[in-house]
């Protein structure tokens, strides 16, 4: 009897957690319908005549979602992954190049993380920037938002879990200055990152939201085995970017989908 129980709250704690998974992924959809911006389908039913084409591009509409800020990083991004230029002529992006399918999906499970670092990153740099002097001295496990602070949009970042810190840390300790013109610029601040912070930046906070991407990247790119890894995809360096900007938007709206949802509901966090 107690191992039959066991089996039912199994299965009852999967049905919650793909529950929990579906309503993630609806946040996700909502914010892209909101922004016009279609999810790319399987690629399977993007190739014409053996070439992987995705349009419309929708650039403009993926690059509008980002700050100018985050938007600089999210082109480096694209520059240091796919070698592209924002000074490229019409004819260069639309010229035909190959990449392996392994390694344009590993491309784009990197690039929703980046994502999902970005968002982390310029809220903590928000908060950091706009946080009143006489909250700098209050022991962070004990703060409360007040009516200013919650206008600057601080209630919900603590709530996110941006930072990490004990009970007894102070916000005086935690933010050490306040930046000024060149320490406000999001390039200059994730630099000055030690390795703990830019774990607590990068890491995906709950398991929901890891089992939601290796989904998402599966649905996308298939099942994944030694033949099909190691094909060939004939494709545009328009389209690569279409792929990445889109991997770049999840990442960050799947911050925001966590972030609502845990509100609510206690996500599993991660080991």
């Amino acid at each position: 009897m107690a191992v039959l129980q066991w089996r039912i709250a199994k299965l009852k704690e999967a049905e919650c957690q793909v529950a929990v998974e579906d309503v993630l992924y609806m946040i996700i959809l909502y914010k892209f319908s909101q922004n016009r911006v279609p999810l790319v389908p399987s690629l399977s039913k993007c190739l014409y005549n053996g070439r992987l084409e995705i349009l419309p591009s929708k650039d403009w509409e993926l690059e509008s979602i980002h700050s100018p800020e985050v938007l600089e990083m999210v082109k480096e991004h694209l520059s240091t992954t796919l070698g592209w230029n924002s000074g490229s002529s019409v004819a260069v992006n639309w010229s035909t190049t190959k990449i392996q399918k392994h390694h344009l999906s590993q491309v784009y499970a990197t690039s929703i993380l980046y994502g999902y670092f970005l968002k982390s990153a310029s809220l903590r740099l928000d908060l950091e920037h706009n946080l009143p002097a006489t909250y700098q001295n209050t022991p962070f496990g004990s703060w409360t938002a007040s009516p200013e602070c919650e206008s600057y949009g601080f209630k919900n970042v603590m709530l996110g879990q941006i930072m990490v810190t004990p009970r007894s840390t102070t916000l005086s300790q935690i933010i050490t200055r306040r930046p000024g013109k060149k320490e406000s610029n999001l390039r200059w601040y994730v630099s000055g990152f030690d390795m703990q912070t830019m774990e607590e930046c990068t890491k995906v906070k709950s398991e929901e939201a890891v089992e939601l991407i290796n989904k998402h990247c599966l649905a996308l790119f298939g099942n994944a085995n030694v033949e099909d890894n190691e094909m060939m995809i004939v494709t545009s360096l328009s389209s690569l970017k279409r792929l990445v900007l889109e991997a770049v938007a999840f990442g960050c709206f799947l911050w925001d989908a966590e972030g609502c949802v845990n509100n609510i509901y206690k996500l599993k966090d991660r080991c």
